[in-house]
């Protein structure tokens, strides 16, 4: 039986990105979709809306559940399976993806879009932690080897530029009526403020019990405490080491583990790849 031809918008297949599902995808204009590029809030932002969408839930088993990620395979079901399970989702149906623009199913016109951004250093430094907590297990069956070093991780994740083609991909759309994008920074910054641009844009409303509610289970502490809620699993396997996931969450954590030179090399990049306006947008100086 000859193959069904995917157009090649919809990215390469690999451990965690099927074409398929994004090419068959119905968006429903119902629908939410987080969009960021990793380690820039993803999680956090799943438990945000999950949180604002159920008014306070603490008894979910996994974000992933309740906020499943668009693009991943999964083990043992086929696209159309998994498809069908998106359709049983309670509306308004929320994804995370993080898919550039053009990669995501009816982009800006089909969906509210949640964009949370983050500077690519803490990204790049948080990604490197990320790949040292898998474990064994789970980074052999993925195929992702350990770096040799620190410096080597960094060269890698500027040639793969996951960070730069998800921002630029965006950044046309920064000011449409349906996308919201956020600053991880400002989030950490003022949380509460953050809440409710998030309810301003997408119209919701809370109780103050329910508001309460939520700012405890969106907090680090609340969330590093049941952090098997949000630790990926496949085959009913963890994919991390026991603790690990949700690590700090800090801003400018990068200044710990990253050189002068290797900041410049990301900043540079950053300057290449934005215009000056993103730049200012998200309060990174380059020279």
């Amino acid at each position: 039986m000859k193959k069904a031809y995917i157009d090649s918008r919809w990215g390469k297949a690999d451990s965690t990105h099927d074409p398929n599902l994004l090419a068959n995808f119905k968006p429903r204009p119902s629908d939410i979709l987080i969009t960021t590029a990793p380690k820039a809030g993803t999680t956090w932002m799943q438990q945000i809306l999950h949180q604002l969408r159920s008014g306070g839930d603490s008894n979910f088993d996994s974000i992933d559940e309740v906020v499943p990620w668009l693009e991943l395979p999964r083990d043992g079901k086929s696209c159309s399976q998994v498809l069908e399970e998106f359709d049983q989702l309670i509306e308004p149906r929320i994804f995370k993806t993080h898919c550039t623009y053009q990669q995501t199913p009816g982009g800006v016109e089909c969906a509210k879009i949640i964009l949370s951004s983050r500077d690519p250093r803490d990204c790049c430094v948080s990604f490197y932690h990320h790949l040292l907590d898998f474990t064994d297990e789970a980074r052999s069956r993925m195929g992702i080897p350990l770096p040799n070093s620190f410096d080597e991780y960094v060269n890698d994740w500027l040639n793969n530029g996951v960070w730069y083609r998800n921002i630029k991909s965006w950044w046309p759309y920064h000011d449409h009526p349906n996308l919201l994008w956020l600053r991880y920074e400002d989030m950490k910054n003022e949380f509460e403020a953050s809440i409710n641009q998030i309810l301003n844009f997408l119209q919701w409303q809370l109780s103050a019990v329910q508001r309460e509610r939520v700012l405890e289970y969106c907090s680090f502490a609340w969330m590093k405490q049941n952090v098997s809620k949000f630790a990926m699993q496949m085959n009913n396997k963890p994919v991390f080491k026991p603790g690990g996931f949700i690590r700090k969450g800090l801003i400018g954590d990068h200044k710990h583990l990253m050189t002068h030179e290797q900041e410049e090399k990301i900043l540079a990049k950053t300057k290449v790849e934005l215009p000056r306006e993103a730049l200012n947008y998200l309060e990174i100086s380059v020279n």
